[in-house]
């Protein structure tokens, strides 16, 4: 295995160009902990984008709705916003990084911690939690809603016409009248 050395000295004529070549490989090396914990946060909220798409086409299901294209396109765009969305975070961190600004202001424990974008990732899996929990509360609200038009259309018209006749009475008897 050939060491970064054999490699600098094969490549640079002179002292100046081997230091500044080292400190290049050293910056260059420090960001593979960075991207590495980026890709990390990328690759969870994939998931969460995948449990999400997973539960609403399970919801379906179970409803015996159809699931178009539509919506495997709209989910098809949120992944391209959200992992975009990561990816600028990423080019946010790593020039964060390479710039040296966490050392001005004296945050250098944050140095190798791709910041922008955990707590970009953050508010995304807070976004995909959200989408679940509402998905799951509007197919149920929508089934209840079924459930009470279908009630109506088995009632015949009688059975209307005296469940309100009984609402009115009832409520007239709770009206006080002025003797």
């Amino acid at each position: 295995m050939v060491s970064y050395s054999a490699i600098i000295d094969y490549l640079c004529d002179s002292y100046y160009h081997k230091i500044l070549l080292e400190q290049v490989l050293v910056e260059l090396l420090s960001l593979k902990r960075l991207i590495s914990v980026a890709v990390v946060a990328m690759v969870v909220v994939l998931g969460a984008m995948t449990v999400d798409l997973a539960s609403g086409l399970y919801k379906a299901k179970l409803r015996g709705e159809l699931r178009t294209s539509e919506g495997l396109r709209r989910t098809l765009m949120k992944f391209i916003t959200y992992e975009g969305g990561m990816l600028i975070a990423v080019g946010v961190d790593m020039l964060l990084h390479l710039s040296q600004l966490g050392a001005l202001f004296h945050l250098d424990v944050l140095t190798n911690v791709p910041l922008v974008t955990c707590l970009v990732g953050i508010f995304l899996l807070i976004v995909e939690m959200l989408s679940v929990k509402e998905k799951a509360d509007a197919k149920t609200q929508k089934s209840i809603d079924e459930a009470a038009r279908l009630a109506i259309k088995l009632a015949t018209k009688e059975e209307v016409i005296a469940l309100l006749k009984e609402a009115l009475e009832r409520s007239d008897d709770k009206i006080p009248t002025e003797e």
